[in-house]
């Protein structure tokens, strides 16, 4: 029997790489303390020493459960139950024996992230606030739309980069998920709706930022591509850029989206701190060699703000920094926040529509997004703070 390597038997993995930075290091001192903080918003469960099949692709529980039936096509049965078929219970392989079922649940378990709340907004998008085992919090968003499902997931419980609009950033830092944690937001939004979807995408734009947590986002990646092809994936950064590095040398690559939020160096920097680490001229310089596989396109995501960096010039300098690259703009009204950020309001949305055509006119594909679930506080970090102030009453 091949023998099963040791992260895959530790129940929480933490799988290692060389290459990216981790979280820590890719960040300032001020940051790198805002990350050790962290937030607590519900009592942590005893640990369970089980191993979680959770997150792993077909291959890794094949591995992990061969030690525990005669037949090989058996461990075949697990995974297809465990990744394809979304099970949460041992009891729901019906094509296993009891026995076999016993013995699986005495040495594995299948656990997903627990449901804390839920908001649903009148355009069907629903706000999940997930609760872990170590008493941590985490967001995701599912949005359904005219036969599609779009799947917002977080890949940390709060974000170190603290760009200054964004409320995950003034809840705290708090640490990175686990391959589990990541899928198990999938496993348990799909779950919501009974009737299937005719395409299902994935994207990186929760809590956290992706590429300082490579080490478990590639992992996660390997087993969502066992659902969703990895052209319906979209991870967002804030301009990592040895993630950028680390996201282009993958054989299987998600499609990449880059908040930009304005440009020019000096703005960008005000908005995002993590600018002065990762300058935007060296940005761009990354994301032009960034190969891009036929039809593909990065995608520039613009969060819009009022009297900052919502004006027709801004615009103009959008198209003179990108011209060049297949690309196209999210342009993002800002969603406001006025607990942690009163002074930044959205445009109006003429001055939105007139950010738009300039970048039209000069040839860019732009989409606007009109948020979805603005009446149940969808932008990152709403819910989680709703749910804190909750608490602490």
């Amino acid at each position: 029997m091949a023998r099963v390597p040791r992260y895959l038997t530790d129940p929480a993995p933490q799988p290692t790489q060389a290459g990216p930075p981790t979280v820590e290091s890719a960040l300032p001192a001020a940051s790198r303390r805002r990350l050790r903080t962290g937030n607590r918003t519900v009592t942590a469960a005893a640990p369970d020493p089980r191993i979680n099949l959770v997150g792993r692709t077909p291959t890794e529980i094949e591995a992990l459960v061969g030690g525990h039936i005669d037949r090989a096509f058996r461990a075949r049965q697990i995974a297809q139950w465990v990744v394809d078929r979304n099970a949460t219970d041992f009891s729901e392989m019906t094509n296993l024996t009891k026995e076999l079922r016993a013995e699986l649940a005495r040495h594995f378990r299948i656990t997903d992230p627990e449901v804390l709340d839920t908001s649903v907004s009148s355009d069907g998008s629903v706000k999940w606030l997930f609760g872990l085992d170590d008493g941590l919090s985490l967001e995701g968003v599912s949005m359904p739309e005219g036969g599609k499902l779009t799947l917002c997931l977080s890949s940390q419980t709060g974000c170190a980069v603290g760009c200054t609009f964004c409320v995950t950033g003034a809840l705290g830092a708090g640490r990175n998920l686990r391959p589990d944690e990541i899928v198990g937001q999938y496993r348990v939004m799909l779950r919501q709706f009974s009737d299937p979807m005719d395409r299902v995408n994935i994207v990186f734009m929760g809590m956290g930022e992706p590429l300082l947590n490579t080490a478990n986002l590639g992992p996660a990646l390997e087993t969502l591509y066992e659902r969703v092809s990895p052209k319906r994936i979209t991870v967002s950064t804030s301009g990592i850029l040895p993630g950028i590095e680390w996201l282009a040398s993958l054989a299987r690559r998600p499609k990449l989206a880059v908040s930009l939020n304005a440009p020019d160096q000096e703005r960008r920097q005000e908005l995002m701190p993590i600018a002065r680490r990762y300058p935007l001229s060296d940005l761009m310089t990354e994301l032009r060699r960034f190969p891009l596989e036929r039809a593909r396109r990065l995608t520039f995501e613009y969060v819009l703000i009022r009297g900052f960096n919502d004006s027709e010039d801004d615009a103009r300098m959008v198209v003179r920094l990108i011209r060049g690259i297949p690309s196209k703009v999210n342009v993002i009204p800002l969603n406001e926040d006025p607990e942690h950020f009163p002074d930044l309001h959205r445009p109006d949305d003429e001055t939105i529509n007139r950010f738009a055509v300039v970048l039209r006119d000069a040839g860019l594909t732009v989409t606007v997004r009109w948020s979805k679930g603005l009446d149940v506080d969808a932008a990152c970090g709403q819910l989680k703070g709703r749910h804190q102030a909750r608490s602490s009453r």
